[in-house]
């Protein structure tokens, strides 16, 4: 699906991008903030239901997801690097999801795919998503 040029973007609309160590401008800081603020533009705001279903179903999550606490639960059993995943969807490809915290944490240390933990919101979406990567 394309838009327009200047055309809005709509919540849960991602944006594709090349993901770099640093930004053009040489910060990480940069580059955490586009991705952080990429995500808040998929996601939109953490007290809509809806928002966290569609979330749910585009991670393949196809459990009764009627509120959010369940939603949280069944993200709890998903492995998946945030930057690919606003990729794929992006991309309109599948997702790619890893079988176990431990694969999750190999594959984001080697590619330097990291999600900065500073901005993940206690208790919104990308807080259930995160996995401890640096754990022995």
């Amino acid at each position: 699906m394309s838009r327009k040029k200047g055309a809005a973007r709509k919540k849960g609309d991602a944006v594709s991008h090349q993901v770099v160590a640093k930004h053009e401008d040489g910060t990480k800081k940069q580059a955490h903030r586009n991705i952080v603020a990429e995500f808040a533009a998929y996601f939109g705001k953490e007290e809509k239901l809806e928002n966290w279903q569609r979330l749910c179903l585009d991670l393949g999550i196809c459990d009764e997801i009627s509120s959010i606490t369940k939603c949280r639960k069944g993200l709890r059993r998903v492995w998946v690097n945030i930057y690919d995943f606003l990729d794929a969807k992006a991309k309109g490809d599948p997702v790619p999801r890893f079988g176990s915290q431990r694969a999750l944490a190999e594959y984001t240390i080697k590619t330097r795919r990291i999600y900065p933990k500073k901005a993940a919101k206690e208790g919104g979406p990308v807080r259930e998503l995160l996995a401890h990567i640096f754990r022995n």
